[in-house]
């Protein structure tokens, strides 16, 4: 396959971010778009819902190593200075994102024993104090940021929580969270990069340090487990291909947790946006709770967090009659497969009842999302809890603005009008 002959996704209106995410699905599905797209770095682009379910399954398409996203990094002595990029590959080394087998399948096993669905109804009881916390905060008040006063306060506290955190370092940790946002520019400035380096650094240290104070008082079920299963794995770090194996638990959970601190926030604020741009659905949760989960997955369907990811070719393959050879990059647009019409009817359409088998919101295949089921739960008992507790939410602006040049489908900012009951 010569990729740099391919149509650029770019002359299709993407540029990154959720305006020119939208745009390209009404453009590509319009026309007689090719199969298979390029990007501006000349990476693979597959957008179609068939092609991302059948390479999200193939064995041959793998996750993009840490050795590659972070050239020279893993071969530097422990104190070397760290150099740009540094901070971020740092953390991200540890993500089971960037681990092929036979790293792999430990690691996600370790990560899975702890955020199934049997676990994250475990979980439930600490995500509804949480929530019950923080619509207390804001039930007074007549409008508030939903990004900042819910969003990212639910991810912050229900996952320091869970790894023994202080009030401080919740705090700091939410902050860190935040400017970390500029990891997933496609195009990255030096200002850029400084700043998420920053962010991303200050965050390991953040949850490597609680999760270590923990371990040694022997105080969360979470920690103790997820330490035992790490410290069983045996494998030779390998950076270019298989990737490494984290050297303690608290670097385990600052790599597998960025999803968990910042996707799952974007994935709350997403949801109550598209239910919200739906008038009587959140009016129709009330009178049908049990309806809740299915519009969790119904919005984030429409509005899904995580636009595209990057995978890897591990070895030549053939697909469609063509051949793709190894070490080829490929960005799979996840978020174009749900709203493939070929797939999803009026994908644009926010519908209740809709068959949501199929949905390429959390990836797919060997590397779908490990926490899905933990972040889908958070979302569900954020929206029962104001339904519970009679508060109502409602667009306070004509406009919300989307983040631009980004991998993310994020706001920075959401302000909502709030009606609570007495």
């Amino acid at each position: 396959m010569d990729i740099q002959s391919l149509k650029a996704i770019e002359s299709l209106g993407f540029t990154g971010g959720r305006d020119s995410f939208k745009a390209f699905c009404a453009t590509a599905f319009a026309g007689d778009t090719p199969r298979f797209l390029r990007n501006a770095a000349n990476e693979l682009v597959i957008y179609r819902h068939e092609d991302l379910r059948a390479f999200g399954a193939m064995a041959e398409v793998g996750a993009l190593p840490s050795g590659l996203m972070f050239s020279g990094l893993h071969d530097l002595p422990d104190d070397a200075p760290v150099p740009p990029g540094g901070g971020i590959g740092g953390v991200i080394s540890n993500q089971v994102f960037t681990a092929n087998p036979p790293i792999h399948g430990p690691v996600r096993m370790t990560l899975w024993r702890q955020l199934n669905l049997k676990k994250a109804a475990e979980m439930e009881d600490t995500a509804r104090l949480v929530v019950r916390g923080i619509l207390h905060d804001i039930r007074a008040r007549s409008e508030i940021d939903f990004i900042e006063d819910v969003a990212e306060q639910l991810t912050a506290r229900f996952w320091g929580q869970m790894i023994g955190m202080t009030r401080e370092e919740i705090a700091a940790t939410a902050l860190a969270v935040r400017d970390m946002t500029s990891m997933f520019y496609i195009q990255m400035t030096m200002d850029d990069l400084q700043v998420a380096d920053t962010a991303t650094a200050a965050y390991g240290k953040l949850v490597e340090t609680a999760a270590l104070r923990s371990l040694a008082a022997g105080t969360h079920t979470l920690i103790n487990e997820l330490a035992r299963d790490l410290a069983a794995i045996d494998l030779t770090d390998d950076p270019a291909e298989a990737g490494i194996v984290a050297k303690n638990v608290g670097k385990l959970l600052a790599g597998n947790l960025v999803d968990g601190f910042h996707t799952a926030a974007i994935a709350a604020a997403n949801t109550v946006f598209a239910l919200l741009q739906n008038p009587g659905a959140m009016e129709e949760l009330r009178a049908h709770p049990d309806k809740v989960g299915a519009a969790v997955m119904e919005a984030l369907r429409c509005e899904p967090p995580v636009i595209a990811l990057k995978r890897y070719v591990l070895r030549d393959m053939t697909y469609a009659g063509i051949t793709i050879p190894k070490g080829t990059t490929v960005m799979m647009l996840w978020a174009v497969g749900n709203h493939d019409p070929a797939v999803f009817d009026q994908p644009s359409q926010f519908q209740l009842d809709r068959d949501l088998r199929g949905a390429t919101t959390f990836g797919g295949g060997a590397h779908i999302c490990v926490g899905r089921m933990v972040a889908t739960m958070l979302v569900r008992v954020l929206l029962e809890e104001l339904g519970a507790q009679d508060i109502r939410l409602a667009l306070a602006d004509d406009d919300y603005p989307w983040i631009g040049n980004h991998l993310m489908s994020q706001m920075r900012h959401m302000p909502l009008k709030v009606n609570a009951a007495p």
